[in-house]
């Protein structure tokens, strides 16, 4: 396949998933808005204003998202760098597997929360949890969040971190735009940070988050 051709199918591909994406919570609030409009009683209005803003707020996640992926860093967290116990950010993403080693990171909160929660969501939805280690080298605090599964190609190992890239497993077990991992690395490079993935041996997938560590 010549490469403009392959070029144009990425972008077919692109334009179909996204489309996809948005077309949900689009239809969505417009029929709940539809519906506001018509309701004549107060506690169907208020049970139909809490859906509406519950759907305009996933929207609204949905479109920092793709901007976020796509480099643009106005959708990025914002506030000051503080101090972040790595040990607690990783409960709070939800990590149900053994932590291995204490870091703390020079960022800001919701920029280190935002960062791992796709990191982990990928490894639970597409794997087995394995364990999390957190260490220190240099300037750098590093999480490492490790799942095992089948094993994957080399050249989807590099492609993780780009968006719209979903790997065989995962476009067979969810739905989903491709974006977890590529979200993740904008906002850590935003940081001054950054993420990596590698092949686990025996199959799986290793995720390294790196973020500046508190000095």
């Amino acid at each position: 396949m010549a490469a403009s051709d392959e070029l144009d199918l990425l972008h077919r591909r692109v334009v179909n998933v996204v489309g996809h994406e948005l077309r949900t919570p689009v239809t969505t609030v417009r029929g709940l808005a539809e519906s506001l409009v018509d309701a004549d009683d107060e506690e169907t209005r208020r049970a139909l204003t809490d859906a509406l803003v519950r759907s305009a707020v996933r929207l609204e996640r949905l479109v920092d998202d793709l901007l976020l992926a796509s480099g643009v860093f106005t959708a990025s967290p914002v506030g000051d760098a503080v101090d972040v116990d790595l040990v607690d950010a990783v409960r709070r993403a939800g990590w149900p597997a053994p932590v291995e080693g204490t870091a703390t990171a020079r960022a800001r909160l919701e920029a280190v929360d935002r960062a791992l929660a796709p990191i982990v969501e990928n490894a639970l939805r597409h794997g087995e949890p394995v364990e999390v280690r957190l260490a220190s080298h240099g300037d750098r605090a590093a999480v490492d969040v490790e799942s095992a599964g089948p094993e994957m190609a080399e050249g989807d190992v590099a492609l993780l971190c780009e968006p719209f890239f979903r790997g065989e497993a995962a476009v067979m077990t969810a739905p989903g735009l491709g974006l977890g991992l590529a979200i993740a690395r904008t906002i850590a490079r935003a940081e001054g940070g950054d993420v990596h993935a590698h092949a686990r041996a025996g199959g799986g997938l290793v995720v390294r988050l790196e973020l500046p560590c508190a000095t």
